[in-house]
């Protein structure tokens, strides 16, 4: 999904990517968490031909006041935030430019939402089934103008820049979706609940590598005694259980359906000894693997 953002505007030559104050680094970055694009300033396109732009959910946040229209954004004055959902590709024509302001920008792909598990929150901003789009204009609290003001000039460097810009992403994301609603937010536990979403997504996205704790613990910007124990509390297992529950029944498929070998299948799910892969079906299920086939 790297690449999302050449599909933003349909056309990956044309200047699709934003403008934002003079002398602001505009190149779009790609955070893997919470998987979106990020830029300082708007997103915007060339309006001959009409851009194409792609589903999923696009986020501004002003940092100032400012005449402008992007892409995807409303004219939004200081302290504002806008959000816009787009359920199919949807063609933009007309002139668009943007304003010398700065901004921040966020755009998640489709991909990215269902596997945060916030499709049903995305959803819920369309009023009708018949709408192509919905916009959420709001007013940016504090912790989102700070937010985004740290996004845009970031006060550390290095490797650190990644990842508070990955963390802010998530915060504004979970403030977008859920501010206009009126829902008292903690952001502390609805980040905590998008990052261990994310990290269970991504074990059912591969379930053939080989997870450690430490890693999913990593990814989810944790210690791991507290993400065994999160992990735990939200999903009645650990995460562990989790992996081998998921990687035996993904394996049982595999042999009744595709007519996989026990071997094959073992090493389809991160088995690397049909042996251990046996003897963990069977306690599993309670008969062994052969029997599927």
């Amino acid at each position: 999904m790297q690449d999302f953002y050449n599909q933003i505007a349909g056309r990956p030559d044309d200047d699709i990517i934003g403008s934002a104050q003079r002398g602001a680094s505009t190149a779009p970055q790609w955070l893997d968490f919470p998987g979106c694009v990020f830029i300082r300033g708007e997103f915007r396109a060339d309006p001959d031909p009409p851009a194409i732009v792609a589903p999923g959910l696009f986020i501004s946040v002003a940092l100032d006041e400012g005449a402008g229209r992007g892409i995807l954004t409303r004219t939004t004055g200081a302290g504002q935030m806008t959000a816009i959902a787009v359920r199919e590709s949807l063609a933009v024509g007309g002139s668009v430019r943007c304003g010398e302001r700065p901004a921040i920008g966020l755009a998640l792909p489709q991909a990215s939402i269902d596997g945060l598990g916030l499709g049903d929150e995305v959803r819920a901003l369309f009023k009708t089934d018949a709408l192509g789009t919905a916009i959420v204009s709001l007013t940016a609290s504090p912790r989102v103008q700070v937010l985004a003001a740290e996004m845009f000039s970031p006060p550390v460097a290095g490797n650190a820049t990644q990842l508070l810009l990955s963390a802010h992403a998530a915060e504004i994301v979970v403030h977008a979706l859920f501010g206009e609603r009126g829902i008292a937010l903690d952001p502390a536990a609805d980040l905590q609940r998008v990052r261990l979403q994310s990290v269970k997504a991504r074990m059912d996205a591969d379930l053939a590598y080989p997870w450690s704790i430490d890693e999913l613990a990593r990814n989810a910007g944790l210690s791991r005694r507290s993400f065994n124990q999160k992990f735990q509390m939200a999903y009645g297992e650990s995460a562990i259980d989790y992996l081998r529950a998921r990687r035996l029944d993904a394996a049982r498929d595999l042999l009744i359906h595709q007519r996989l070998s026990v071997t094959e299948a073992a090493f389809r799910v991160g088995y690397a000894h049909p042996a251990n892969f046996a003897t963990a079906f069977r306690r599993h299920f309670g008969y062994s693997p052969s029997r599927c086939q």
